[in-house]
């Protein structure tokens, strides 16, 4: 067993990612397809969702918000690309979020998230 194999039992969530991608219309029309009407290139891939702060108050706009960094983590073969369009199942909820540059490790791939929709 690898340290991969290893580390991957602890995944209790899934992704599915789509990737954006240009198509023609029979109109001749160049077309950008991006979040779920992407490309769909995996679907239900064990992860996990993890977040690096608890989330900082920031009272800087006249509503205080609460800023939260959050990575998702994923088996090494698993090719998730920066502005990759996420919906991430985790207990029992979808986050849904767009992919940064993932760093590559020989046991997962570390990928920072920025979230598509903000939380209230």
């Amino acid at each position: 067993m690898t340290e991969a194999d290893i580390l991957a039992l602890t995944y209790e969530d899934t992704v599915t990612v789509y990737r954006p991608f240009k198509t023609q219309l029979q109109s001749g029309e160049t077309v950008f397809k991006k979040g779920d009407q992407g490309q769909r290139v995996y679907e239900t891939v064990p992860c996990a969702l993890s977040t690096h702060t608890g989330g900082a108050l920031n009272r800087e706009l006249p509503a205080g918000t609460v800023p939260t960094q959050y990575s998702l983590f994923v088996r090494p073969e698993v090719e998730i690309e920066p502005n990759d369009y996420l919906e991430i199942h985790h207990q029992g909820k979808v986050t849904k979020a767009l992919a940064g540059l993932a760093e590559r490790q020989p046991s997962h791939n570390n990928i920072p998230l920025v979230l598509s929709q903000e939380r209230v």
